[in-house]
Formats: C-alpha cells, structure tokens, sequence
C-alpha cells in the first residue's frame, strides 16, 4: 500500500495542483462575491447563520471550481482558452449581477443570445469594459506567473480527464442545487439549456412563448400567496368551528374567507396545480409548463419563494425544471443552515420582512409546514392551548407515533393548536403589508383525515376530509383606494364554493396582469353574476 502511495505521489503534478487551487480561489473571489453579496441581502437577518451557510457555499463552490481549474490542465492551450473564457464570462456575469441585481438565469441567457449587435453595445459601459480588461489582465498575469506548461505524468493527466467528465456533467445536470446558483455553473448550465434545448423533449413549456402578459399594475404593488399544508377549513374559527381557532383572523379587516377544493391530497400535485393554470380535471399538465411565477418575474417583478417545507427531491426526479426556477430568489429547506425542513413557520418571519423592504413591484410565495403530521412539531408550546393533547411522554416520544395511536380528543386537540399557530402566522404576514399596496391569498394545498371512517392523514382515495381546505383573501386599505371595486367583487363569491384554479386566474387579475389565458370567471376580483 505505501508503495502504491508513493507511485501515486510520483505520478501527480503538484504545481499543476497548486496552479488549479489558486485560480480557483481567484475566480470565487472576483466573480463569485457578487452572489455572496447578493445572498446575504435575504440571509442577513441572522449575521451569524448567514456567514455559516455562506461558508458552506463556498466550500462547494470553491471544490467545484477546482475541479473545473484542475480539468483544464489536460494540455496548456486548453487552459489557456478555458481560464481566458472562464474571467471573462465571470466578469459580465458577476457585473450584472452586482450593479442590476438581474442573474444569469435560463430566460436572461436566451436574451443575452438573442441581443443584437446594436442593443449589445448599448448597453455596453465604460465600467463593464474597465472590469472586462481587469478580469483579462488578473488571468493572463496569473498565467504568466505560474508558467503553464503540459504534463507528462500519466496519472496526473488521468485525474483531469476525470475532473473534465465531471465539470460536463455539471453542466448538463447539476447534482446539487447551490452550484445552480454560483458562477461559473450557473451560466454555463442555463446556456446549455437555452442552445440544446430543442434536444430535452422533457423541459417545461414556458408560458410567456405561448400567451401574451401585459402589466397594468401600480408600481408599488405587493401580491403574496401562502401556501398552508394540511388546513381543514371546518377547523377554522372564522368558518364557523365552535373553537376560536382563529382569533387574530376574525378581529382583521378586509379578510374573506371561502370554502375551497383542493386539485389534490398530496402536496407534490396539489402545490404546481395551484400555481398552474391547468386545472384538476387536466393535472398531468401541471409540470409540462412554467407557473405563474414565470409570468411576473418576465414582467420585471422581484419574485421569492421561501418555505419550511421543499418539493426539490419530488421535482428533481421529473427532470423538468423546479417552480423554484420561476422565482428570482428561493430559501428552501435542505442542506440550508438558514432554514431546517419542518421548521415552525414563524422562523421565516424575519427573512420575510427583510424581502418586504425591497422597492418596486413584488410577489412573494410563502410556503408553510402549517399542519402537518406530526401536529406537536409545528407549533411553539405557548400556542399549546387546547389540552389534553397528545403529549404522552413528551414531545421525543410522540415524534415517533402516528395519528392512530393518539385518541380523538387528544388528536384534535393537537390538530387544532397546530390551526392556531398558522392563525399567528397569518395575522404577522399581514401586520407586515398592511401599509402597503398588496393582495394577499392564502390557500392550504390539502385539508386532512382526522379518524372519520378510519382514516387518518392524507393521501390515497379522495375524501372529502382530505379536499375541502380553507381560502382566504386579505388586502390592504391602499389597495382598496386603488381599487375600489375590489371589496363588491370578492365578496359577490361569498357564497360560492370554490377551488385551487381561482389561485392562478385571481392573482394575476387582482394584480394587475391582462392577458387571454386569465379567465375572469375564476377571478375573485371580478364580480360574480352566477
């Protein structure tokens, strides 16, 4: 073994080594540092947990970016063009990002690809082009210095072929979501995309090529949807439950409350179903096209998307994009030190009211745990009102029970605190946008079983128990002044039951957006006759 070490050690390249980790480190830092400034802007809240998680980037990215460095080795004049192309693109990239604040994401790329001569030199400034010839000057010196030269060592040629297969595949199909978001993947991929894209019969049709948007909204404008989990809208105090499940709710104004149908009881169909502008009747269709996310974010809105709960493992296996590409920023759980899957809700408070002081037209999508099993985890014990619960032998133990091993009164009890908490959640939502111009629709993706005919949870046959969910609009007193025909309208569907296609066609109405697709008798915002 210790002379197989030894061969190996012979076999390896060290300056070559050397010369990748440096240009590595070169590359993160001029280029990749407009990310990380653009991500501590959402993460800042928690100075500390915000450094940690940056770390953690950069720990990928910086590996990552060796590997590519450490590939490029192969043969001198690969390095040479590689590093040369790899400075640049990373300087127009990380320029936009940092004075525009606009990502090198799949649409921005087909723009940049699509731009004619004349707009490109437009747009072209004296800054960019100082910097261009910084970031050329900072890669050609470097080159200079370290005197690249080729290798003749078998086994050192061997490792970069490797790391060359490694960096295409990366390409082609990142294996973990933060090299999605860092230079020089990011580009490199949503380029990939745009000119093979005619090769992935799988991809999501975009929306925006198919249908016409136009944007008559205020410039100030503030839509946000909340998505609950597991809400039975008879469990809601403002629905008539003999419990006060929802007190900060019935003292608000401008609140209305329906009866709604969920497209689904499981969250991986019923969560695109509500952003789609496919209905239940025609749920295959949900993933083959881009959400109405896509929509505002092409019409220059700054959209967001943060959860306690992520659907990346469930959308990744589709091979299709993620609603998350829709957005100009996400914060999901998974490998996030930020947020942790199934967190209470109320942990993203902060980061949305951080994402509520930008200016300009926003949407924002909040994506909750709300009532989940296990019903103990989703609420703080000071909203552990309703008792006994089913806290047998504390909360440790219960983790590893199921529904049907509490009784009903303790079940529902359970249950019902968790409802209170998501009432909090609401109301703080709210408290945050009532000075401003927003529309606010909350809608939980699936009710759920709680015993009757023995079943429990969601998912399997179609219950009622398990479809009938609560929605609710709320907005503002600016928006009304605004709008003033808006309170007539919502309330004119009162009485009317309806379901999960209202989200799609009341949102992009109530906010503002025309266009042929948007059916007005599935928006809440225009009067009712029926």
């Amino acid at each position: 073994m210790a002379y197989m070490l030894k061969l190996i050690q012979k076999q390896l390249d060290t300056s070559l080594i050397k010369l990748s980790l440096v240009f590595a480190f070169i590359y993160c830092l001029l280029f990749n540092s407009a990310v990380f400034i653009y991500k501590f802007d959402y993460y800042k809240i928690s100075v500390l947990k915000a450094i940690i998680e940056l770390s953690k980037d950069f720990l990928y990215i910086y590996l990552s970016l060796f590997i590519i460095f450490f590939g490029l080795t192969i043969h001198r004049l690969v390095f040479i063009v590689g590093t040369i192309f790899l400075f640049l693109s990373g300087a127009l990239a990380s320029y936009y990002l940092y004075f525009f604040k606009i990502a090198p994401t799949k649409e921005m790329m087909e723009a940049f690809f699509c731009t004619e001569s004349n707009e490109a030199y437009e747009i072209i400034s004296t800054r960019l082009i100082v910097w261009l010839f910084f970031s050329l000057f900072v890669a050609i010196y470097t080159i200079k210095h370290f005197s690249v030269n080729n290798t003749k060592l078998f086994v050192t040629k061997l490792l970069a072929a490797i790391c060359i297969l490694i960096t295409i595949n990366s390409i082609i199909a990142p294996q973990y979501k933060v090299l999605k978001t860092y230079f020089p993947i990011q580009y490199l991929h949503n380029s990939y995309l745009y000119l093979f894209k005619h090769t992935n019969n799988n991809a999501r049709i975009d929306i925006n090529k198919q249908f016409s948007f136009y944007d008559n909204s205020s410039d100030d404008i503030v839509g946000v949807l909340i998505i609950g989990e597991s809400a039975r809208f008879d469990h809601f105090g403002i629905n008539g439950y003999n419990r006060d499940t929802t007190p900060y709710l019935n003292d608000l104004e401008n609140v209305f409350s329906f009866k709604a149908q969920s497209c689904s009881n499981v969250t991986h169909l019923s969560v695109p179903c509500i952003l789609s502008r496919h209905s239940k009747s025609n749920i295959d269709g949900i993933n083959q096209e881009t959400s109405f996310l896509s929509i505002l974010t092409k019409l220059n809105f700054n959209t967001s998307w943060i959860s306690t709960q992520s659907l990346l493992k469930y959308l990744k296996n589709l091979n299709v994009g993620t609603i998350y590409d829709d957005v100009n920023f996400a914060l999901i759980p998974g490998g996030s030190t930020l947020i942790k899957m199934n967190d209470h809700d109320g942990v993203m408070l902060p980061y949305i009211q951080n994402i509520l002081t930008n200016t300009g037209k926003q949407f924002l999508v909040v994506h909750t745990s709300g009532s989940h099993w296990n019903y103990l985890s989703r609420y703080p014990e000071n909203f552990q009102k309703f008792n006994p619960d089913c806290n047998y032998n504390g909360k440790a133990n219960f983790s590893k029970a199921d529904p049907s091993t509490c009784n009903s009164e303790g079940l529902i009890n359970t249950y019902d605190n968790s409802i209170l908490y998501t009432d909090f959640f609401l109301h703080s939502v709210i408290t945050l946008l009532k000075d401003k111009n927003a529309f606010l629709i909350y809608a939980s993706d699936h009710a759920e079983a709680l015993g009757e005919n023995g079943r429990y949870g969601h998912g399997g046959d179609l219950t009622i128990e398990q479809t009938t969910i609560p929605f609710i609009v709320w907005f503002s007193d600016k928006f009304q002044k605004n709008n003033p025909d808006v309170k007539i309208a919502i309330k004119s569907h009162t009485n009317s039951e309806i379901n999960h296609d209202f989200i799609f066609h009341s949102l992009l109405d109530c906010i503002g957006i025309s266009s042929e697709i948007i059916d007005k008798n599935l928006s809440l915002c225009k009067v009712n006759n029926g």
